[in-house]
């Protein structure tokens, strides 16, 4: 995906806060836990995404560097490689409850042939994020769409 502004320098890591809410999430066991929901965009990518850390991590880190990191790991899957699009969601997981995701559309740089992965949030981080996106992208090869 091509950043922004083609002329853009911005850091890896540069964001801006768009907005933070204090509030709660609802555990498998009916109990709660307090988070800090965060939403943020990637200077580099004009990308706004939203992702939830337990209010204790919130309290004793401060928001700065948690966005920095999440805004790190959004840019590095927006810049690999076939990497076409990419946008925050929230929506329903399989057990009811709300996640945030990110949506990274894969395909050719004309966008006539993609295919979305969707990466929860509290996983961009891992490798397989990125095995995500680059198994979307051998399944348009395969197919012979691209």
């Amino acid at each position: 995906m091509l950043p922004a502004d083609s002329g853009d320098t911005a850091a890896l890591d540069e964001y801006q806060i768009v907005s933070q809410l204090s509030t709660f999430k609802v555990n498998p066991n009916n109990t709660t836990t307090a988070i800090e929901q965060i939403t943020a965009r990637s200077v580099k990518y004009d990308v706004t995404f939203t992702f939830n850390v337990p209010k204790t991590t919130y309290v004793s880190d401060g928001a700065p560097p948690l966005v920095a990191l999440k805004t790190g790991q959004v840019n590095q899957l927006a810049g690999h490689e076939h990497v076409v699009a990419v946008r925050g969601e929230e929506d329903q997981g399989l057990d009811g409850n709300l996640y945030n995701y990110l949506v990274v559309t894969v395909g050719t740089p004309d966008g006539e042939r993609t295919s979305d992965v969707r990466i929860r949030m509290d996983n961009i981080g891992l490798p397989s994020a990125f095995g995500a996106v680059d198994a979307a992208w051998n399944t348009l090869v395969s197919l012979g769409s691209v």
